[in-house]
């Protein structure tokens, strides 16, 4: 089982003087920089001063720079990936990330990323001294906002790739506490664990999937169907299906076992037997559902 932080795990005052550099303002940044803002971190906006969004950003009563000052100023920098295959956010490319951590951090820094692909070998690096840290939370921009402002918070997965001030940990959890992930708690890993199972969920579930699902519908087509009625099969109650499993596991589609398996001669499984019989999957997800309000 993972090491879970909560609340009492961070201290809060570590970040008193500290200043935080959001690079970009996409919904994930937004979120994280108001949540901090909200919990008292002094947060500054590294965007395009003449952006629509830097705008957005100064109507919330933020400090907005360039990000050339914002990293220079800041010891500590949030980069969002704008998706998995991202180094950064959507307006920065690679090159122009690493010359920001290149120029303007300084050891004893901490730079901090949502995905752990964005630092695997070959991708965004930080200078020699420079703390390196994973905090990716469990939802979207709009949810992070939502959860924190309800008194609660969205869950995280924490990691420390670079450690050289001996401070990472303390300052990533101060953090992951103003954030409100805490609330819900922060699920400690590596950086190359969250990356790798990315890309292995990408390889063995998102694609298969997706052509599963092309090729059903084709198939369903050749044979006749209508198109509606077989769009409806594989992608309408696909998603009806997902959103039971998503929030009550296997089980509630193959009854507690998490498939249609009964006794020896097909009698009904007891439930003690049938929670023998359930795949790992079904207690870890009872586990990290719990963490998350919203499908409670």
């Amino acid at each position: 089982m993972s090491t879970v932080l909560d609340p009492d795990s961070a201290d809060l005052t570590l970040l008193q003087d500290r200043q935080v550099a959001v690079l970009g303002y996409d919904a994930v940044a937004e979120a994280h920089a108001l949540n901090l803002r909200d919990s008292g971190v002094d947060v500054w906006v590294g965007i395009d001063p003449d952006s629509r969004r830097a705008v957005s950003a100064e109507i919330e009563g933020l400090t907005v720079r360039s990000p050339e000052e914002a990293v220079a100023h800041c010891d500590i920098v949030l980069v969002p990936a704008a998706d998995d295959h991202s180094p950064g956010p959507a307006t920065f490319d690679l090159e122009h990330l690493q010359r920001l951590l290149d120029e303007h951090t300084e050891p004893g820094d901490l730079v901090i990323v949502t995905s752990g692909a964005q630092v695997l070998p070959g991708a965004l690096s930080v200078p020699e001294g420079v703390d390196l840290a994973l905090l990716r939370a469990v939802g979207d921009g709009q949810r992070i906002r939502e959860e924190f402002l309800d008194g609660r918070g969205c869950p995280a997965l924490v990691a420390v790739a670079r450690d050289g001030s001996g401070a990472a940990w303390a300052t990533l959890t101060a953090y992951a506490a103003a954030m409100g992930s805490l609330r819900s708690g922060a699920i400690v890993t590596t950086v190359e664990h969250q990356a790798t199972a990315l890309d292995l969920a990408e390889e063995w579930v998102h694609v298969p999937l997706r052509k599963a699902v092309e090729a059903a519908f084709d198939e369903l087509v050749r044979r006749g169907v209508e198109d509606e009625v077989a769009y409806l099969a594989v992608v309408h109650d696909l998603k009806t299906r997902v959103d039971q499993i998503n929030g009550a596991g296997f089980a509630s589609q193959y009854g507690p076992a998490g498939h249609p398996i009964g006794g020896s001669e097909g009698e009904p499984l007891t439930r003690r037997a049938a929670a023998r019989a359930a795949h790992p999957l079904e207690h870890v997800g009872r586990r990290v559902r719990a963490m998350m309000s919203w499908i409670r």
